[in-house]
């Protein structure tokens, strides 16, 4: 077995379990759930993208801790979820050249994210992949339960506001992203401006 596929099948029930146990409660949005999404996505992209299947096991160990950061603190959890990937890293010996494309996935979702090869647009663009589906309003529901609950927005119209300005602004990275997303972002992002 090869070390990338060694190493998610070693670590992934261990991430997921702390994902889901030391996640505070109150995060709605960033959970288990989220990264599971992502990984799912990662998976759809990556595909269509043509990635091989160690390019894909990249991508998916960087889904699987991008968001990890989170246990420790909300702020540069990028950082962070870098931080508790390379722990793993060590203990499992990882290849430094592996390490560093992953890290380089994780660290390009910073908002607004910045991606420099397309490994990095995958998981961008699996990480926001709800923005142009039909889940969108459900989705969006629990990231404002958890900007609310963590003090980072105080009501409903600077919700409606922040995400105006977010969609108006963002851009899916891969060829997928644009042909299958785009549109249907830009529909939601209409509904925002002109409720019905």
């Amino acid at each position: 077995m090869n070390p990338v596929n060694h190493f998610y099948n070693t670590v992934s029930d261990a991430v997921c379990q702390r994902l889901l146990l030391e996640i505070p409660a109150h995060y709605k949005y960033h959970s288990l759930r989220h990264t599971l999404d992502v990984i799912q996505q990662c998976n759809w992209i990556g595909q269509a993208e043509g990635l091989d299947e160690y390019e894909m096991q990249i991508v998916r160990i960087a889904a699987l801790f991008h968001d990890i950061g989170y246990i420790v603190g909300r702020k540069d959890h990028e950082q962070l979820s870098c931080e508790l990937f390379r722990e793993k890293a060590r203990d499992l010996q990882l290849p430094m050249a592996d390490q560093t494309l992953i890290e380089g996935c994780i660290m390009a979702t910073k908002i607004s994210q910045s991606p420099t090869n397309l490994l990095e647009c995958v998981l961008c663009d699996a990480d926001l992949d709800y923005l142009g589906r039909e889940d969108f309003e459900e989705i969006g529901e629990l990231l404002f339960q958890e900007l609310l609950a963590c003090g980072e927005i105080s009501d409903r119209t600077a919700w409606n506001d922040l995400q105006i300005r977010f969609l108006s602004n963002h851009r899916f990275h891969t060829d997928f992203g644009q042909r299958n997303r785009q549109d249907q972002l830009h529909k939601h992002l209409q509904k925002l401006i002109a409720p019905e």
